[in-house]
């Protein structure tokens, strides 16, 4: 499955359009489906993201290395309900870093919407 956009409106997302892709990540044609959403969680590898397109769109802070700023208490950019870890934050870094600041991060989404959270650390 491939996301290929995302839709909603006053900032929030409510759907994710994807498309089924075969062995090579190639979109199928005529497999495209919509996916009800109320939380989106990106989750890449790169030496630092994008800044065309979303980042550029919300405004978000970065850091002098290009990656997204987010403090290191609650993962939180300088927008609120918008968090940032792994890569995205740090650049490119080990895969446990990523795990454990994804795991870290989700804690404080967690605690954020829930107002406390149960997940392991």
């Amino acid at each position: 499955m491939l996301t290929q956009n995302f839709s909603g409106a006053d900032g929030k997302v409510t759907k994710l359009h994807c498309v089924k892709v075969d062995d090579k990540f190639k979109p199928v044609p005529g497999t495209e489906f919509d996916l009800d959403a109320e939380l989106v969680l990106l989750a890449m590898g790169f030496v630092h993201p994008v800044h065309e397109g979303l980042l550029k769109t919300l405004g978000v802070e970065l850091d002098p290395r290009g990656n997204v700023r987010a403090n290191l208490v609650d993962y939180q950019t300088s927008l609120p309900k918008v968090f940032s870890a792994g890569d995205m934050r740090r650049g490119q870094s080990l895969v446990v870093w990523a795990i454990r600041e994804g795991r870290l991060c989700a804690q404080s989404i967690d605690r954020f919407l829930m107002g406390a959270t149960d997940l392991p650390r």
